[in-house]
């Protein structure tokens, strides 16, 4: 079963990876769409989030799989964004 230090430790290192995403996401929007290493680093990191949060709720329960589910939807939805910013950036290139 999951701990719950492990549970915070995840949402609150995912946080911090959430925060940088936001930061290169609205910097690659304010730029034209132009993509660096950090903002692939950033996007990396967020499927690696995805990943842990998919392996901690094997281990967890009723109540921290609600509680990882919902982060899960916050972290698809930040990769979806990176995502499509990407296909812009292939577009119009």
């Amino acid at each position: 079963m999951a701990t719950r230090d492990s549970i915070e430790n995840l949402l609150i290192e995912g946080q911090h990876i959430i925060q940088q995403a936001e930061e290169q996401l609205d910097m690659s929007n304010r730029n034209q769409f132009l993509l660096n290493e950090d903002y692939t680093n950033a996007h990396l990191e967020l499927e690696r989030l995805a990943q842990d949060i998919d392996k901690m709720m094997m281990s967890a329960n009723a109540q921290q799989r609600e509680q990882l589910h919902r982060f899960q939807l916050i972290v698809n939805e930040k990769l979806q964004d990176m995502i499509l910013d990407q296909i812009d950036v292939t577009r119009y290139e």
